[in-house]
């Protein structure tokens, strides 16, 4: 009894942390100092990328999930339907149980045209509340988090019903208004933080 009284103060402590450290990240990253290895080998600090543009869209990649291969056309055509001027977009690899090397080395077989970073021990995922792929989140100008979930309701573009996520918040972002869904469903395989634990995805499991 005396080591229940002991523990749950104990716990209640770290649980209050926890809540109060993941709330202040999901909403600002000016404080936070990350970086993300590009495929050159060179480190770049994330703030290098989101201060450059009026929105920096962070895909959360990974060459073994079958839901960021069915997003792919999705992803590279925001390269084609934004100025590059205004808004970037990289992928970012997570994963510890995948090589930094055979992630680029899928990713140039399947011609994904946005650069991947590496996202080394998952500090910039767990930074931004990244827990899947291919979960993407949006940064303004001034480090704020604008938007994080799935790039739609799982409808290719033009299918009656799609819920268009990721385009509403950009547009949004660009004619600085924030009257969209900041926060939406997020499905797809766990970004996992041990080599030694295999990743799960839920949803988006068969191709269409």
């Amino acid at each position: 009894m005396a080591i229940s009284r002991f523990l749950l103060p104990l716990l209640l402590s770290l649980a209050a942390a926890s809540c109060v450290s993941h709330t202040k990240a999901i909403h600002d990253v000016r404080e936070v100092p990350l970086s993300l290895t590009a495929a050159s080998g060179d480190v770049v600090a994330l703030d290098e990328l989101w201060r450059a543009r009026d929105a920096t869209v962070l895909v959360f990649w990974s060459g073994e999930c079958p839901c960021v291969r069915r997003y792919q056309e999705r992803v590279d055509s925001l390269l084609d339907r934004y100025p590059a001027e205004r808004v970037r977009v990289i992928g970012i690899a997570s994963n510890a149980g995948e090589s930094f090397g055979d992630v680029l080395r899928v990713a140039k077989e399947r011609g994904v045209r946005i650069p991947v970073f590496r996202d080394e021990d998952g500090r910039v995922a767990q930074a931004v509340g990244a827990h899947s792929t291919p979960t993407v989140v949006v940064i303004d100008g001034g480090g704020n988090i604008r938007f994080r979930g799935w790039i739609d309701n799982e409808r290719l573009p033009g299918d009656s019903g799609r819920e268009a996520w990721l385009d509403l918040a950009l547009v949004g972002v660009l004619e600085h208004r924030d009257d969209f869904a900041s926060q939406v469903p997020t499905y797809g395989c766990a970004i996992t933080r041990s080599a030694f634990v295999s990743s799960h995805c839920s949803r988006c499991s068969e191709a269409k």
